[in-house]
């Protein structure tokens, strides 16, 4: 049941969250309709889509764009070192040579330390774009949110997985 907690917040906070890490991208995607936003992501980050059923103003997306623009930088950097730790950790891992967790240690503290670095980046920016909005908008997306998760559980269900509150074969 814990488990299953945590994963409920995990999702919550990667389609609050998530998105931010492609903030170019998103940020281009503002003040796009939905279908181009969908190919401008691939199908479309969960946060901005969750964002464009706010229906912010024009200036409310302005204002987004700059908040996404301020942290691009930061995030590509992490981004880019995270990359450059993960490659590595391959390349030990699939190597000739005999490999073992005290090899890997100081690179996964690393990566665990740049990840930290970047989910609290974009707890940040979150938080942030989330003081744009409008009460009302507020109460519109934990709507939206609310029927996503609600939606999730529903297709948990249907393929046979443990929704939340009920036990799993994980705990």
């Amino acid at each position: 049941m814990i488990l299953s907690k945590f994963r409920v917040a995990a999702v919550t906070l990667g389609l609050l969250c998530a998105p931010l890490m492609a903030a170019p991208s998103a940020a281009q995607g503002m003040g796009m309709g939905h279908g181009d936003m969908m190919a401008m992501h691939g199908g479309g980050s969960p946060f901005m889509m969750l964002l464009k059923s706010a229906n912010l103003t024009a200036a409310q997306q302005q204002q987004v764009r700059l908040i996404l623009n301020a942290d691009r930088a930061k995030m590509e950097g992490i981004h880019k070192q995270l990359f450059a730790l993960h490659e590595q950790i391959s390349a030990k891992l699939f190597g000739t040579g005999a490999v073992t967790s005290a090899d890997l240690k100081p690179l996964v503290q690393q990566a665990s330390r740049l990840e930290s670095e970047l989910n609290q980046a974009m707890a940040d920016t979150a938080i942030a774009i989330r003081n744009v909005l409008t009460q009302d908008q507020i109460k519109r997306l934990a709507e939206v949110q609310q029927k996503l998760h609600s939606l999730h559980a529903q297709m948990q269900g249907l393929m046979g997985h443990a929704g939340p509150g009920e036990p799993d074969d994980e705990n």
